[in-house]
């Protein structure tokens, strides 16, 4: 059961959030979120900060949310990146899990990014607004009661895309002034891990076929490469195919570097079709990685069979789901 019940998608929207234009499906799963923080902004065991600037432009903003209660120690620190297709999506479609990731506790911080709204390519601004946002809470979260040594990224969708962009790459995480060993965890939802056509491509396809190649490069840009065109471009821009696809880039990364813990949530059949494979390629190529080193992330994947796409990102306020559950147990080593 949810924390918060649906009635309260009748309240007015407290939120105040600029208007976009959304495809229809996106439109009951925004109209959700919004009455979910909005409750969750009500809440009497939540403080927020909303619309705090961790840079120049007018859209890098975030929302720090808090539990009431003081506790004398830092608190680790949970950094959700919402979802949206990269083109849509606001800081609020992740706040309503404050309420479960506050209570553990912790502090919950939800940022905004560059989003291409179906007018322009956004990457790598997108993936650049997230490295800034996550410098301001390394330099500013102790001001909210936060630890900047105890981070957890998370995201759904396309929002757990770029935060694979992010926690996967210690080399880029340095280049913007966080250390990767404060990365302690990612929890990775519903998300692609791999935009190469390739990465979309069933395991059973041959693949290695001189029919294989030609037959997968058209689907990818014909049924593909469309919905990823925030990102790399149309036509497709191999460079930012490649540098926005963390299981092409794993190989370059020292494994110690990686955070200690990477859990991917994927849904059932109704889930988008690439999530369960991308999940379990990630899951090898991690375990791969770790056979040749001395210190390597754990994994763990967990499949929710009874959720489509929207599904497991309710989870986030569901406090006896196994998402929370292993969500609170990581935050408690880290």
């Amino acid at each position: 059961m949810l924390l918060v019940s649906a009635t309260c998608l009748s309240l007015s929207l407290k939120t105040s959030v600029k208007p976009q234009s959304l495809p229809s499906f996106l439109v009951p799963y925004n109209e959700k979120a919004l009455a979910l923080t909005d409750a969750a902004i009500e809440h009497d065991s939540l403080s927020v900060s909303r619309g705090v600037s961790y840079g120049p432009a007018s859209h890098q903003t975030l929302d720090v949310w808090a539990p009431v209660t003081p506790t004398t120690a830092g608190l680790p620190i949970v950094v959700g990146i919402h979802g949206g297709g990269w083109e849509n999506g606001y800081p609020e479609w992740a706040g309503f899990g404050a309420l479960t990731v506050c209570a553990t506790p912790a502090l919950y911080i939800t940022p905004a990014y560059a989003l291409g709204l179906g007018e322009r390519q956004a990457w790598p601004e997108s993936r650049d607004d997230l490295l800034a946002a996550l410098r301001w809470v390394v330099e500013h979260a102790k001001e909210y009661g936060g630890d900047p040594a105890r981070i957890i990224l998370t995201g759904h969708s396309a929002g757990a895309h770029l935060a694979a962009c992010l926690g996967l790459d210690p080399p880029l995480l340095r280049s913007a002034g966080v250390s990767p060993s404060a990365i302690k965890a990612l929890f990775l939802v519903s998300g692609p891990v791999g935009l190469r056509a390739q990465d979309f491509a069933p395991a059973h396809w041959l693949w290695r076929f001189w029919v294989g190649r030609p037959l997968i490069w058209w689907l990818y840009r014909k049924g593909v490469s469309p919905n990823l065109r925030a990102v790399v471009g149309s036509p497709p821009e191999p460079t930012a195919v490649l540098a926005a696809s963390p299981l092409a880039r794993l190989a370059e990364q020292d494994p110690a570097e990686l955070p200690g813990l990477v859990h991917i949530t994927y849904g059932g059949k109704r889930d988008f079709p690439f999530c369960k494979p991308q999940a379990k390629r990630l899951r090898a190529e991690l375990e791969r990685l770790g056979r040749s080193a001395t210190s390597a992330p754990r994994v763990e994947v967990l499949e929710m069979s009874e959720c489509d796409h929207f599904g497991t990102h309710w989870a986030l306020a569901e406090p006896g789901s196994e998402w929370i559950a292993a969500l609170q147990a990581a935050l408690k080593e880290s």
